[in-house]
Formats: C-alpha cells, sequence, structure tokens
C-alpha cells in the first residue's frame, strides 16, 4: 500500500512537471538585449549608471509577470550555456544536456536604452556654521524601450519609462557622498515594472470577461498584474480591423469609448472593478471582450 501510495505521487509530480513545461513552452518568448547609453547622459552621471543592475530588474520583471519566457542575451550566460553544450558532447557527459545548437528565439526583443540619469547629492551651506550643510539626494532615471518583433523586424512600439527621487537627508558635516546604491537599485526596479507592465498591455490587453449581476465587470488580471485598489481605467470596444487598401497591412481596430472602472477588489487571478462612468448604458453598455486602458495624462 505504502508503494501504491509513494508511485501515485511519483506520477501525480511527473503530471504537474509536463503541465507546467507545456504551459511554459506555449507562452512567448522575451529577450532583453544589454541597455545602451543615449547622449542626454553626461559622462560625469555615467560614472554612476550601473547598467548591469538595471538588465537583471528588467529581466526580474519580466519573470515575475509568469506570462512570458525569458530568454537571456548576456553574452557571459550565453557563453556558459555553450560551453556546457560542448562538454554535452564529450565523453564524460550523459547525454542528457542541450545539445548544440539547440538555444531559443525570442519571439519578442526588447532594445532599451537610457536617455537622462541623474544621481548626485546637493548641499547649501547653513549660515553661522562653519562646515555644517543641508544634504539633498537626487536621482532621476529614464529610459526608452523599443518592442521589435522578430518574425518580421517591425517596431510594435516604444516605451517611455521614468523614475525619480528627491530625499531631503538633513543637516552633515561637511560635502561629499553620494546617494546609497540602493537608491539606484530602487530606481532600476521602478522603471522595469513599468516596463513589463506596458509590455504585458501591448501583447495581452487588459479586458472585460464577463459582467457580473451587479453590474461588476471581472477583468482578465490578477495580483501579478500591477493593479492597484482604487485605480480608475478607461474602457474601449475593439471594432473590426481595419485594412490599408492600398497596402493591405493590418492597420488595428477602431476602438470606441465605452465608459470607466474603478478597480475595487484584486484576486490571484482576475480582478473585479465597479463601472463609474457610461457613455450608453442601454445600447452599448460596458460588456466581454472589452478593453481597458490607464488613462493619458
Amino acid at each position: 500500500m505504502v508503494k501504491f501510495f509513494r508511485n501515485a505521487a511519483l506520477l501525480l509530480s511527473l503530471l504537474v512537471t509536463c503541465q507546467v513545461s507545456a504551459q511554459t513552452d506555449s507562452q512567448p518568448s522575451v529577450a532583453i538585449k544589454e541597455p545602451t547609453v543615449g547622449e542626454g547622459v553626461s559622462s560625469r552621471a555615467g560614472k554612476d549608471l550601473n547598467l548591469g543592475i538595471l538588465w537583471d530588474e528588467m529581466e526580474a520583471s519580466f519573470r515575475a509577470t509568469r506570462k512570458f519566457r525569458v530568454l537571456s542575451r548576456n553574452k557571459a550566460d550565453l557563453a556558459a550555456v555553450l560551453e556546457e553544450q560542448d562538454f554535452a558532447k564529450s565523453d564524460l557527459a550523459k547525454g542528457d544536456a542541450a545539445a548544440s545548437g539547440q538555444l531559443d528565439n525570442a519571439n519578442y526583443l526588447i532594445l532599451p536604452t537610457v536617455q537622462d540619469f541623474k544621481f548626485y547629492s546637493a548641499y547649501s551651506k547653513l549660515p553661522n556654521f562653519d562646515d555644517k550643510y543641508k544634504r539633498s539626494d537626487v536621482g532621476l532615471l529614464q529610459v526608452s524601450a523599443k518592442m521589435i518583433d522578430t518574425s518580421s523586424g517591425q517596431i510594435v512600439t516604444t516605451f517611455s519609462l521614468s523614475s525619480k527621487f528627491h530625499l531631503n537627508q538633513g543637516v552633515v558635516n561637511g560635502r561629499g557622498g553620494k546617494p546609497s546604491s540602493k537608491r539606484f537599485t530602487q530606481l532600476s526596479n521602478e522603471v522595469s515594472a513599468q516596463l513589463a507592465d506596458q509590455f504585458v498591455n501591448a501583447v495581452y490587453p487588459m479586458k472585460v470577461v464577463k459582467r457580473d449581476r451587479r453590474g461588476d465587470v471581472v477583468i482578465n488580471r490578477g495580483k501579478d498584474g500591477g493593479l492597484k485598489v482604487g485605480q480608475v481605467y478607461e474602457v474601449f470596444y475593439a471594432g473590426e480591423e481595419m485594412i490599408d487598401p492600398d497596402t493591405g497591412n493590418s492597420l488595428g481596430s477602431s476602438e470606441e469609448y465605452v465608459g470607466k472602472v474603478k478597480i475595487s477588489r484584486i484576486n490571484p487571478k482576475f480582478t473585479i472593478a465597479k463601472v463609474i462612468e457610461e457613455v450608453d448604458a442601454t445600447n452599448a453598455p460596458i460588456n466581454t471582450g472589452d478593453i481597458l486602458r490607464a488613462p493619458q495624462k
């Protein structure tokens, strides 16, 4: 009997592993190229710009969405993989390592560029005190990121991302010093979270799953969707796809504004929102399939 339960547990574990593997394989793959530095970043500020941390935070944010397979494009990582593949071909390996030349291609490529960066401490002398200064720490990180469809080479969209801080550190003795490196990590984390959130919305737009008996709407986003209780979103009806008669290319779907909703409850896999505005509740109510977008500032 014990042996039976052990075998059953093993079989269940294998089934779960296969299901997770199949789900992962069906997810779109994303590769983030190493961030580059634009002309707007001064050489002085660039000394405090840690592109490695920014790159790591971006990859971590995409993994946290659990909606994509994140492929490394780090040269050191890829070199290590190729070294392991060479080892797999040797007489020392069991033969169960990745075969040479079997690295996956990305469905989407992200090309981030740091457009502006500031990271310094400002000092103002206190009157009537020798070597006493008021210190303020300042940080700004602005990044643009191109989203490219690798099957066509088309630039799908460009994301604009920004994070900043301005902190009063109080009175200090003398001048000198810079903000803590933890502040840069925080800037990178916030910018990366914005990128992942905007990317998810580009690939998987937020949509109304259904409308319940109370008139509230259910949205296909959960706790991993970056939503917050109290946020307001505009709702659009997605019409028919428009085709350019000259080129035959898709121009996207026509969209019609139908109202607004306010996030009221966030569950692990879905979110509830209350309808707070409806243009035509009788003839064109907010309904299943409608798209949610953050209001334009």
